[in-house]
């Protein structure tokens, strides 16, 4: 039976990948994307929201949106609530690039699934979705 991580693993790595071919010259890393997804989706979202919601450490949070801000994606703010909370925001640039993202991920999608029936790329997506929900439950036993 074959490694379902190992599996999961690889086809993650070729996607950054692919993604760093694709995505060259943006200023956008081949794992930044789902940052700016949530991040444009929740505006003013907490570095803390997202460790939570990407299933992501801290100090990876903080060095990707150190890039992002850098490369004027994100701005950072002190809460007003909580001064040691930063929340997060999408710059115009993050909002423009965005149809480009969205782009290419579907592109990877197709990548994925070429060669697949629709009815095989519904089952995969559903496999996939159920399998990564099973996931969340027992990460989330950790948290």
């Amino acid at each position: 039976m074959p490694s379902y991580n190992r599996l999961i693993n690889t086809i993650s790595r070729c996607g950054a990948l692919w993604r760093t071919e694709r995505l060259a010259g943006t200023g956008i890393g081949p794992f930044d994307h789902p940052y700016l997804f949530y991040i444009c989706r929740h505006p003013g979202v907490s570095q803390d929201t997202l460790c939570r919601e990407l299933f992501v450490n801290k100090s990876s949070v903080t060095r990707h949106m150190t890039h992002l801000e850098r490369e004027g994606f994100i701005t950072r703010e002190p809460s007003p609530d909580d001064r040691r909370v930063l929340l997060v925001s999408p710059t115009e640039r993050a909002m423009e690039i965005l149809p480009l993202l969205r782009e290419v991920a579907g592109e990877w999608n197709g990548v994925l699934t070429q060669g697949f029936t629709e009815e095989e790329t519904a089952q995969f997506a559903s496999l996939l979705a159920r399998a990564m929900q099973n996931a969340k439950e027992k990460a989330g036993d950790g948290i």
